[in-house]
């Protein structure tokens, strides 16, 4: 056990002693706790006071001071020090906040309130020193954002050459040219859409996910993903057939994450079902949601299955030998639960599946581009 751990185990004991344990033992107590803990402790009357601490974080001469909020205001730290007088006039027993010092420093704070026989005697304070914590996400999240253009530059290049080539745009292709092209471009597309889940997953893990939302067509979104996706549809001699029982089709979403939403389902459609089967899309109106249905001709999922395909992609992986599998589905879940949509799958064993989108339907609802966490 680290040293913290156990420091803060006895400071939870220490912050309930009562009356009936001598000074000898709290003192006692009090001492050890200090020396093994690598946090800052701090134990105050009912004023903020400072009755003892033993100096982990707050180290300078300056901070030599009588009074916990004397140490904020040397860092103007004003909203911190109402947030805490506002916690000490409520209900609650405990609360935490961030310090970020002006020295560089970030410092997570525990308070916790002390009573004797019920009533309130003060407040104890763990501070913990997290900055180099700070300083590996923010190295982290770096990395991600240099292995984003790394990644995605040249497989879109390769992709939109190979787009170039099979449309015969530089010049006329045998048959067997234009397959095998057909071919790697589809494979290609794999890669990108691959790269754009994983990076989804690193960034929803290190940042939550950050959409920028604008009034866009459905219609057109969903005619986007499918051209996209047409020679891969192509090679499996698949068709797409979508019908719209709504007017007007234009709403607030962001267009790029949800276009990564339909790609992942169409290609998880295309992926599980026969060659020359149908794939079937349907728009329609539900309450006040947009509802898009992806309905295959595939072998379906096990309905048990189903909930634990949603939470917890690595055991399809497993199933399916491969990442996508499971990961598609888990991505397209936060990415529409960030739009405040749901998504809901019906299927059964050789029955096919169908996948349902929801989203939030506000149409004619002009709005500015925004950025909502």
């Amino acid at each position: 056990m680290e040293k913290t751990t156990a420091g803060k185990s006895g400071l939870k004991h220490f912050a309930s002693l009562n009356s009936s344990e001598t000074c000898f033992e709290k003192a006692d107590l009090l001492s050890n706790l200090f020396a093994m803990a690598n946090d800052e402790i701090i134990l105050t009357d009912c004023d903020f006071n400072i009755l003892e601490r033993n100096y982990k974080i707050f180290t300078k001469k300056s901070d030599n001071v009588n009074n916990f909020f004397d140490l904020l205001k040397k860092r103007n730290l004003l909203e911190e020090i109402h947030f805490i007088l506002k916690f000490s006039k409520g209900k609650s027993e405990k609360t935490s906040l961030r310090l970020i010092l002006p020295e560089g420093k970030y410092i997570k704070t525990q308070i916790s309130k002390r009573k004797q026989c019920g009533k309130l005697c003060g407040y104890l304070m763990v501070l913990t020193d997290y900055t180099q914590e700070i300083v590996r996400i923010r190295e982290k999240e770096y990395f991600i954002d240099t292995l984003m253009h790394d990644l995605k530059t040249p497989a879109r290049a390769e992709e939109r050459a190979l787009e170039l080539l099979c449309e015969e745009s530089l010049g006329t292709l045998n048959r067997e040219q234009k397959q095998l092209l057909k071919e790697i471009l589809t494979s290609s597309r794999y890669v990108v859409r691959m790269t754009d889940n994983v990076l989804a997953k690193l960034r929803l893990e290190t940042e939550g996910l950050v959409l920028k939302k604008q009034m866009n067509s459905i219609k057109n979104t969903i005619e986007s993903c499918i051209n996209d996706l047409k020679y891969m549809l192509e090679a499996s001699e698949q068709t797409i057939k979508v019908t719209s029982k709504i007017t007007d089709d234009y709403f607030i979403y962001d267009e790029e994450t949800i276009k990564l939403v339909l790609k992942n389902l169409l290609t998880n459609a295309s992926e599980y079902s026969p060659k020359n089967s149908t794939i079937y899309v349907k728009i329609t109106n539900l309450q006040q949601n947009i509802a898009i249905s992806i309905r295959d001709e595939g072998k379906g999922i096990e309905t048990e299955k189903i909930k634990t395909l949603l939470y917890n992609p690595e055991s399809y992986n497993k199933r399916f030998k491969k990442v996508s599998a499971g990961l598609g589905l888990f991505i397209s879940k936060k990415i529409l639960e960030a739009h405040n949509g749901a998504i809901d799958i019906v299927s059964e064993i050789n029955s096919g599946c169908e996948i349902v989108v929801k989203l939030p339907y506000k149409p004619s609802i002009l709005t500015d581009s925004a950025a909502v966490e």
